[in-house]
């Protein structure tokens, strides 16, 4: 058996472990380690399942559960407590109630099985309760006891009336009534049932809430339906239960302690039942309840010495002989107590039909002499000549013992003695199990299915687990039925997981059959464990552990280690540790255990102590199977270097060889996620995205390369977000980025990146790189605003270029409305700059407008220019000095170049009093000017003589306002980077996407 995980060893036994590793050659004696019969906790149910409400006031107290399970549970009295029954196992959440009771109740109590929870409440003396349903929830009132003379009727004296909890909950008021009332005396012989219909899935839900428990059978037979209980109570018909489309009629009666209820039900497809506790559901027609039904087995019984049937039904009661007046035969019912046990197929023979049901058993179609008798959980079916049965019946046991089909113990458990070579040879065995499969499925779609299982369990022992899984298919294509089979479906898990198609398993694993299954559990759990996800698969392990012990002893090892890894993931250590010195105490080979130790190897360096821990994984390095080998060479690789005894040159070379030497899985992810991290390390930012890259794509389809695609997307953002990159050569940088830019995040983080590079690349004058970057992101990328703001940027590069008909194509090709007013007016200096250099001056002033902006105003300057207007040029340039006279600071370069051009322009214009008001002004400035003569010969009076562009060639020479735009650009470009930078680390940090 399985304990609960026990706490890590000692460091001593723990060191002597290690030890035990070398001295035996990994093979090591350790204490057994006895784990045992524990499963999960219970799970806790959420407010949509269970809701429970407390009101109280001065005096009294109540109770309110609500929920899709809350809403569905049923109240009792019971030795004097109040007892509500909650069907299922999911546990209500008591901390609220418990820490601050409603008034009259000292004391609740929670009680649970495997199909329900019952919350105990023990009322304080001097209150009574009452209980019922009302607005789709479960009500318990606790008041104060009225006085004697006040007390309504118990129903327990004579000439009183008996109120039961149906009529509570249907809600129908109990009136006085006297003694000779003849509906007191009829409802105090036998408990009334009131029916609850519900239309839902497409079908119609019956709920028979009973005061106690019941037996029930659950059939159709022709166009009726028929639910017979083995209780005389009295039934209560709603009008909507015969609606006319579903149900057409409905008919009851009772008799001899069993009453049957027969509904004309033509049209329903599905029949279902399910029992909740002291609730039976039938559901007609929809989908069909999810009641984990088990299959009964019908069994030949030759005890007699004369053939007959037995059919192996827990929980039957008795016989109820019924006249079915549709066909006018008698009719042997059999119900039986929950959970739900039924028939899914008919089995007929001569003499008699065991009809398929949703509940129970119904024999039919009987001749006179058929006998009927209940023996505990068997249906004995003979008469005195016996049965004419078959010669080949696959549900009894073969002559030969080695052809038997047994069911398992948990329909997922794998046997050890089923990989045993038959005595006889492989191919006598086969061609038997094969040749007694195909009789068995000549029989037809009804037949039963124990020599095909035969089969596959064979296939399945002798490692042929594809052929095994195709057995099992076509047992399932050839009869559908079969799906509700727990064997057939667990069989079907195992065949799959042998063979590595973990993904595939889950289907059956989800079903309803093994849902309850441990074995079936540690099944899940293994095949979570190995696609990554390790907190399912710890709760899959815990549920199922009981099974373990009942595994191979080679199986023992990998599902408990299994289990430990799991443990290590989610950093549970005392978990991992039990499980892990379980797992390396079974009797296998020492080959057998190594992964075991591997595992354990990683425990070890998790608590601590990596010294041992490299020993450990050394050892297991040298194992031949380089499965196991090439990860803990890995391991021992990547802990040597952080130990500081490798240096990453050597660690980098060891890696590099092991990729090559085991390919595939958690071993070749995790070496390409070390050597990345490394060339990160040592800033070969090229190498790192190369390796991490090639990971992705080999990984492509496999859920565990999101941790790949998420290290070189962080590593990506790292280079061209985090500044790594800033200390290559903008064209190195450019080179990384594209061959790599479809790493570029979607969003402000991509566009961040490009603006990033753009910055670079327009510092160095590398316009047409920029361009293209731009492009790109304006083209493929980008829409609305952000569209628009990046098109003025390439618009802007383009003009820098030199080339203005491009820049114009960029802006009108992103036009949108709604744009933020500082965005329209960068676009509009931009398209007049762009019209002006295309001499299209009166184009570009239509463009600006009434836009007065410095920006619009140095283009318009230059506009003027253009066109020869030099008396607007001057004014214009003049005007955006200012007031800068004022001040004795040196002129910035483009103050010099506006006084430069406004004073040629007054020359030009002959205009004398405002070339004498710039030189009286801005004469002074001539000395610290950076392009001194030249101001001295613009700002130099006229003589009266003609002048021309050609006079101040000079000083034109030194000034160029295109020269100046471009400088300003690039500021601009560096402080938009800047400010940027600066608001993404003043940003909350989010959680990663």
């Amino acid at each position: 058996m399985l304990d609960a995980p026990s706490p890590p060893q000692s460091s001593r036994q723990a060191a002597l472990r290690t030890t035990a590793i070398f001295a035996a050659t990994l093979c090591m004696g350790m204490a057994t380690l006895a784990l045992g019969d524990t499963i999960a906790p219970p799970q806790v149910a959420p407010r949509s399942d269970i809701d429970i409400r407390v009101g109280r006031n001065k005096s009294s107290g109540r109770i309110e559960i609500y929920g899709a399970i809350g809403s569905r549970a049923s109240v009792r009295r019971e030795k004097g407590q109040v007892v509500i029954r909650l069907p299922g196992q999911k546990k209500p959440d008591l901390g609220d109630i418990r820490s601050n009771p409603p008034v009259g109740i000292k004391g609740i109590d929670l009680k649970s099985d495997a199909r329900a929870s019952e919350l105990w409440l023990t009322v304080n003396d001097g209150f009574e309760t009452h209980f019922g349903r009302e607005d789709g929830a479960v009500f318990v009132q606790i008041d104060p006891a009225a006085e004697d003379n006040a007390k309504p009727d118990d129903g327990k004296k004579d000439g009183q009336v008996t109120v039961n909890l149906q009529d509570v909950i249907r809600g129908e008021e109990t009136k006085p009534a006297t003694p000779n009332d003849a509906r007191v005396n009829k409802a105090a012989k036998v408990p009334v049932v009131a029916l609850e219909v519900e239309a839902i899935d497409g079908g119609k839900d019956i709920a028979f809430p009973f005061e106690g428990p019941v037996a029930s059978a659950v059939f159709r037979r022709g166009e009726s339906v028929w639910i017979v209980f083995d209780s005389e109570v009295d039934l209560r018909l709603p009008p909507e239960l015969k609606d006319g489309a579903i149900v057409q009629d409905a008919q009851w009666t009772r008799n001899d302690g069993f009453t049957a209820l027969r509904l004309k039900a033509p049209t329903i497809g599905a029949l279902s039942a399910i029992n909740d506790g002291l609730v039976w559901r039938v559901r007609l027609g929809g989908r069909p309840l999810d009641n984990k039904a088990v299959e009964a087995s019908v069994i030949r019984d030759d005890s007699a010495g004369v053939p007959g049937l037995n059919i192996n039904l827990a929980g039957a009661t008795r016989i109820a002989w019924i006249r079915d007046p549709s066909v006018g035969d008698r009719m042997a019912v059999v119900p039986a107590r929950g959970p739900v046990k039924n028939l899914t197929t008919a089995r007929t023979v001569l003499e008699a039909t065991l009809a398929s049901t949703a509940q129970g058993a119904a024999i039919v179609h009987m001749t006179p002499d058929v006998k009927v008798d209940v023996s505990g959980d068997l249906v004995e079916i003979s008469r005195p000549g016996g049965l004419t049965l078959s010669t080949f019946d696959p549900n009894a046991s073969p002559s030969d013992p080695t052809l038997a089909y047994k069911n398992a113990l948990y329909p997922g458990l794998m046997n050890a003695d089923w990989s045993a070579a038959p005595a006889e040879g492989f191919l006598v065995r086969y061609n038997a199990l094969q040749a007694a499969a195909a009789d068995e499925a000549s029989l037809g779609p009804a037949a039963a299915t124990k020599a095909r299982l035969a089969l596959a369990r064979f296939l399945v022992g002798q490692n042929l687990n594809f052929e095994a899984q195709g057995v099992l298919d076509l047992l399932i294509k050839e009869s559908p039925r079969a799906q509700d089979n727990p064997q057939v479906r667990g069989l079907r898990v195992v065949a799959r997981m042998l063979s590595g198609r973990y993904a595939d398993a889950t289907g059956d694993l989800s079903s309803s059959q093994l849902v309850n299954d441990p074995a079936s559990r540690l099944w899940a759990g293994y095949g979570e464990m190995q696609s990554g996800h390790h907190a399912d698969a710890v709760k899959d392990f815990k549920f199922g552990l009981k099974a373990l012990d009942q595994f191979p002893p080679e199986w023992r090892v990998k599902i408990g280690s299994a289990y430990a890894y799991s443990a290590l993931q989610l950093n549970d250590l005392a978990t991992a540790e039990a499980m892990i010195g379980y797992s390396l105490a079974q009797a296998v080979t020492p080959l057998q255990k190594l992964h075991a130790y591997l595992i354990d190897a990683q425990i070890i360096e998790a608590q601590g102590d990596k010294a041992r821990a490299l020993k450990v994984y050394q050892a297991v390095a040298r194992a031949t199977d380089d499965s196991i080998a090439a990860p803990a060479a890995m391991h021992a690789a990547m802990l040597s270097y952080d130990l500081k005894k490798a240096t990453s040159a050597d660690t980098l070379a060891t890696l590099d060889s092991l990729r090559f030497r085991w390919r595939g899985g958690d071993t070749e992810m995790k070496l390409i996620n070390d050597m990345g991290s490394i060339y990160l390390s040592e800033g070969r930012y090229r190498e790192a995205l190369m390796v991490l890259k090639s990971g992705g794509q080999t990984f492509m389809n496999d859920p565990q390369s999101i941790q790949i695609q998420a290290t070189l997307n962080q590593a990506f953002r790292g280079l061209f977000l985090g500044g790594m990159a800033d200390g290559l050569q903008p064209v190195e940088a450019l080179g990384l980025f594209n061959d790599f830019k479809e790493l570029t995040p979607i969003g402000s983080d991509g566009d961040e990146m490009v603006r990033r590079i753009v910055r670079r690349l327009v510092d160095v004058d590398l316009l047409d790189q920029a361009a293209d970057l731009l492009e790109y992101q304006v083209s493929h990328r980008l829409d609305g605003v952000a569209k628009s703001t990046v098109a003025a940027d390439l618009a802007a590069i383009y003009l820098m270029d030199h080339n203005p008909q491009k820049a114009l194509a960029a802006l009108w090709n992103t036009r949108t409305t709604l744009l933020p007013k500082s965005v329209m007016a960068e676009r509009r200096v931009l398209e007049a700059r762009a019209l002006n250099e295309l001499n299209e001056p009166d184009k570009a002033l239509d463009v600006l407008g009434n836009d007065n902006s410095p920006d619009a105003q140095d283009i318009r300057a230059d506009i003027f220019w253009n066109k020869q207007d030099y008396a607007h040029a001057g004014a214009i340039l003049e005007k955006r000095l200012g007031d800068r006279w004022k001040s004795d600071a040196p002129l910035t370069l483009a103050d010099e170049g506006r006084l430069l051009r406004a004073a040629i322009a007054y020359s030009l214009q002959k205009d004398q009093p405002s070339l004498t008001r710039l030189s009286t002004r801005y004469g002074k400035f001539s000395d610290t000017a950076a392009s001194s003569d030249a101001i001295r010969v613009a700002l130099a009076p006229l003589d009266g003589g003609t002048l021309s562009a050609k006079d101040f060639a000079a000083s034109t020479a030194a000034t160029d306002s295109f020269a100046g735009w471009v400088t300003g650009m690039k500021k601009k470009f560096r402080e938009r980077d800047d400010a940027a930078a600066k608001a993404a680390a003043n940003a909350p940090k989010g959680k990663a996407a």
